[in-house]
């Protein structure tokens, strides 16, 4: 077999592959008596059909079939020799197959790039810290209570913000109804946001039985496109209105969130705990993210194989599917790749810079960090030692976590010659930017 190596360009790889015809025939020899042991065709006794009855018949599937073979098995024995890593699927070309001439093609493909990236020394990155303060715990309590509250009917109350009302709406835009736009018996909690600007603002003041008529205006972003930037008219009829009752933090309440001794010293203990671990992690993937922001940025023009980022968009479009699809089986391949383009060529060009910073500053696993690791999540469960179990029971369940612990020590590298500032925010904030 001859190979000739090729590089059209920074990322592609071109092997021209020749099979001497003296191979090839003595691959066709051995399938055509295996297919003569094989065959039944009539007159003949199985096994016992001449060789050349078996080639007037099958003589060309069979060296349609041996051409997959030959480019399979010499393609791969390149690969090896040449020590080459294709990303995605060969395009085969200039094949030439004929009887009494070699076998050659030619297998074009993508590599991913050898480089070393640019490092973040002297680079201004920011990093955030956050402590968590005892009005941070109030204010989580304050949260929980809001959620065990129930609801009191105040039939000659006036709504105001908090208030949940039971509501019949029609809407209109230029005098006409529009989809959507009509609900009855729609429960609505005055100050979440939920509506359009402008409508739960409308109902404050009402009072059971009453209705009202209000002029609200469609956000430019409004996702029908027939209403962004309409004016629209709501006739509202109030049903009913419930106000809050929210209950005492008391033993009861305490021992409904697994709390045994029902105090509120161990209660807010506890809370702080769970907030500082939520906390930890959350700052940590922040700060991770700022480091390999900077990193991406510094690298911005490193080449990535496009083959990479199609399989990548693939990815991320089932990902989508299967967290947005719910039951309506939707087709990945029915969305736009332009809705994934951007993220999928952030994963391949970071996930081309780590293994390139890895290599470059010889980063090895930590054992250590990799059972942190473990421990941590771990302790976020009733039952650690099972979570424990899990990820040390199959080496790819722990396969992911020694990821994580490669992406932390090369944010550590990175951090130690860059210039770090650190930026103070509230439990709050850093709550927020994690949900945005």
């Amino acid at each position: 077999m001859q190979v000739v190596l090729e590089s059209p360009s920074a990322l592609e790889r071109q092997f021209t592959i020749t099979i001497p015809t003296g191979d090839v025939e003595t691959e066709f020899e051995a399938k055509l008596k295996e297919t003569a042991k094989r065959v039944r065709i009539d007159g003949f006794r199985p096994g016992k059909v001449p060789s050349s009855v078996v080639r007037q018949r099958y003589g060309q599937a069979i060296r349609q079939e041996i051409v997959s073979d030959l480019m399979e098995k010499s393609l791969g024995q390149a690969l090896s020799e040449h020590q080459v890593n294709p990303v995605g699927s060969p395009k085969i070309e200039d094949v030439t197959f004929e009887e009494g001439q070699d076998f050659s093609f030619k297998a074009t493909f993508e590599v991913f790039p050898e480089l070393e990236p640019v490092l973040l020394d002297g680079k201004d990155v920011e990093q955030k810290a956050c402590k968590i303060s005892a009005a941070d715990v109030k204010e989580l309590i304050a949260n929980l209570r809001d959620q065990k509250k129930t609801w009191k009917e105040s039939p000659r109350a006036a709504a105001k913000d908090g208030d949940r009302v039971t509501i019949n709406f029609e809407g209109f835009v230029d005098g006409e109804a529009f989809d959507g736009g009509k609900a009855d018996e729609h429960a609505l909690v005055l100050g979440t946001g939920t509506m359009i600007p402008g409508f739960e603002d409308g109902i404050i003041g009402m009072k059971k039985g009453e209705t009202r008529e209000i002029e609200v205006t469609f956000p430019e972003g409004y996702h029908a496109e027939n209403l962004k930037g309409k004016v629209a008219t709501f006739n509202i009829e109030v049903l009913k209105l419930e106000r809050g009752d929210l209950p005492a933090v008391d033993e009861e309440f305490i021992k409904s969130f697994g709390v045994e001794s029902g105090t509120e010293e161990d209660f807010k203990k506890e809370l702080k705990e769970q907030m500082s671990r939520e906390l930890s992690m959350t700052l940590k993937n922040m700060n991770k993210t700022a480091v390999f922001d900077a990193l991406l940025d510094a690298n911005a023009d490193a080449p990535i194989p496009s083959a990479a980022v199609a399989s990548e968009i693939q990815t991320l479009k089932h990902q989508a599917v299967e967290r947005f699809g719910g039951g309506n089986h939707i087709d990945a391949n029915s969305l736009p790749d332009d809705l994934f383009t951007e993220q999928a060529e952030r994963r391949v060009r970071l996930g081309v810079l780590l293994g390139a910073t890895v290599k470059q500053l010889e980063i090895k696993p930590d054992h250590d960090r990799v059972k942190a690791l473990v421990d941590e999540m771990a302790s976020a469960y009733d039952d650690p030692d099972q979570v424990v179990n899990f990820y040390y029971s199959k080496e790819e369940n722990l396969r992911q976590v020694e990821a994580l612990a490669i992406e932390e020590q090369v944010a550590e590298a990175l951090l130690a010659n860059a210039k770090v500032s650190t930026i103070e925010m509230s439990y709050a904030d850093v709550m927020k930017s994690r949900q945005a």
